[in-house]
């Protein structure tokens, strides 16, 4: 499983980041987001929320500086986007036409944030050429909406890799990848989706 390459790249390489995993999702908090998604959890993300419940929001993003959101977290966080969600044609993504031309989508789960309303979420509501499950960009300040990679397994198994090869950097509260301060940044320069 991806996850556990991640936690266990984690453990010999970030340790302290690593500490900042939570346990298991609570029951409720996991079986609530099919009802507020308005669809089934795919296996990966549920089982990836029965593994790991995000992270300890006091410390540093976990998710390359992004902050790791738990079921709960991820659900107070849609609701606050659900707000706010508008057809918005301006919009584009990457590959062109994968991800809608929404502000938000009631069938995105938020996945992690960098604390100013951007994050990744996944889609579970997709258009062709996108794949259901896909990760992708969302935000105020991502009008290229990017998919980051097919699904979460996928995500995680990119990311013990990227900790592996030391692209991930803890510097007291402050967590970079490959020495950028913004991971949405750098996602803009990279080959997607990550694999």
């Amino acid at each position: 499983m991806s996850l556990s390459a991640f936690v266990q790249a984690l453990d010999q390489c970030l340790p302290a980041l690593r500490a900042s995993l939570r346990g298991p999702a609570a029951p409720g908090d996991l079986q609530a987001l099919p009802s507020i998604l308005g669809t089934p959890l795919p296996p990966g993300v549920q089982d990836l929320y029965a593994t790991v419940d995000g992270q300890d929001p006091q410390r540093p993003g976990v998710l390359f500086g992004l902050t790791w959101l738990s079921a709960r977290q991820a659900a107070q966080e849609h609701a606050t986007w659900m707000e706010l969600a508008a057809d918005d044609t301006s919009l584009l993504s990457e590959p062109a036409g994968a991800i809608r031309a929404v502000t938000f989508h009631p069938a995105w789960l938020p996945l992690a944030t960098d604390g100013s309303g951007n994050g990744l979420a996944t889609d579970l509501a997709p258009v062709s050429p996108g794949a259901a499950g896909q990760v992708i960009t969302y935000g105020p300040d991502e009008t290229t909406r990017r998919v980051v990679s097919p699904d979460v397994q996928a995500f995680f198994g990119w990311a013990a890799q990227a900790v592996t090869r030391g692209d991930l950097r803890l510097d007291g509260d402050a967590v970079t990848y490959r020495g950028q301060g913004s991971f949405l940044d750098a996602l803009r320069t990279l080959p997607l989706p990550l694999q």
